[in-house]
């Protein structure tokens, strides 16, 4: 698959950091399986990434977990005012 940024070469898989936002709370996920460019670093997740980052996001913020791994996943959650 072609870069959709920069469109200059094929991504290569990878792992990055993926941060959500709500509100005041802010999670950071580390080592990500992702797509990511050679040229211009853009990453990009497949949709079954994509979706399993959001419900396991909404797990920590319900379970009010503010760090920890899950699988090969490490998160961070801050909160704005701590």
């Amino acid at each position: 698959m072609k870069c959709l940024i920069c469109r200059q070469t094929e991504m290569v898989n990878g792992f990055t950091s993926v941060t959500l936002e709500r509100a005041e709370i802010r999670l950071t996920i580390k080592n990500v399986p992702a797509y990511i460019c050679p040229n211009c670093a853009d990453a990009c997740v497949d949709e079954d990434v994509a979706m399993w980052l959001l419900s396991n996001a909404e797990w920590m913020v319900e379970t009010g977990a503010r760090s920890g791994v899950l699988g090969d996943l490490e998160f961070i959650r801050t909160v704005e005012n701590d």
